[in-house]
């Protein structure tokens, strides 16, 4: 496959470290750069990067709760009311938003705007990984593989802390993700996977106590695996990718405080807690 390189960009690039505290570009910044800079088919693939926030949204459009849209998205709150009217159109129009957030509107209209917000949020997050798989992008194909293994495990072990049932949680069908709802099926004392090979760490790291340490512990291993995917990649969109990925943590922490740490804690919790009181849909 054919790479496009970016030679001068790449040269210009600052140099990230996770705890800097120096004037970084917003991601809305770097984003418009790259609009600017890149072949249209590779800002396709940075804008796959955003589409978690999109996936939020919907759903906060779901709970009519539009107001809360984030604006790192790719799609603005008009995008699903438009899609909306395509849906209930006569005509046959042209989907603005990506099949897999279709067919979650379409679920939502069938069943009169109601739908178990749970569930959705879980279509919605196996479409986006499904949709990684056939992007053509190395970074983004193992980048995904990664996220959703480490979403699993943190998702199974916070589950065993509450005494929570994880496996309708776990998302996916991959050889992790099957163990991992055997383990909270079992309820007992289990092994840890081998496979991959950053399960063991995973698991060390999300026994830890103190909330802030752990979430540092989980983005250093996000940080690290992303350096591992591009170490060979030079000026290619994938190395644009993974610098993207970095940016983002780097972001994350600049902007963090015990406080906000302590309220991220208490959603995380809340949220294990209602996800397993919702009805079945």
């Amino acid at each position: 496959m054919f790479e496009r390189l970016y030679h001068c960009y790449v040269a210009g690039l600052y140099d990230l470290a996770l705890d800097d505290g120096k004037n970084l570009l917003s991601m809305d910044e770097f984003r418009e750069a790259l609009k600017e800079i890149l072949h249209p088919d590779d800002y396709m693939l940075a804008r796959i990067l955003f589409l978690p926030v999109d996936n939020k949204n919907l759903i906060r459009y779901l709970a009519g709760k539009p107001a809360e849209h984030a604006p790192l998205g790719n799609y603005p709150p008009e995008s699903f009311d438009e899609q909306v009217l395509i849906l209930d159109s006569i005509i046959r129009v042209d989907d603005i938003l990506p099949s897999y957030m279709v067919e979650v509107i379409k679920q939502w209209i069938a069943s009169e705007k109601s739908i178990d917000l749970i569930k959705a949020e879980k279509r919605l997050t196996e479409g986006y990984f499904n949709l990684i798989s056939d992007c053509g992008s190395n970074f983004l194909k193992k980048w995904s593989e990664f996220e959703i293994n480490l979403t699993n495990i943190l998702t199974l072990k916070n589950s065993m802390d509450l005494g929570i049932d994880a496996a309708e949680q776990i998302v996916g069908n991959n050889a992790l993700a099957e163990e991992l709802r055997i383990i909270s099926r079992r309820k007992a004392d289990f092994r840890v996977p081998p496979e991959p090979d950053y399960a063991s760490l995973v698991f060390n790291i999300a026994g830890e106590s103190e909330f802030l340490e752990r979430e540092l512990k989980i983005d250093q291993l996000r940080w690290n695996y992303s350096s591992e995917l591009v170490f060979f990649e030079y000026f290619t969109i994938d190395y644009i990718l993974g610098y993207m990925v970095k940016l983002s943590i780097a972001l994350r922490w600049k902007a963090l405080d015990a406080e906000t740490g302590e309220a991220m804690l208490r959603k995380i919790v809340s949220e294990l807690k209602n996800s397993n009181e919702s009805p079945p849909a």
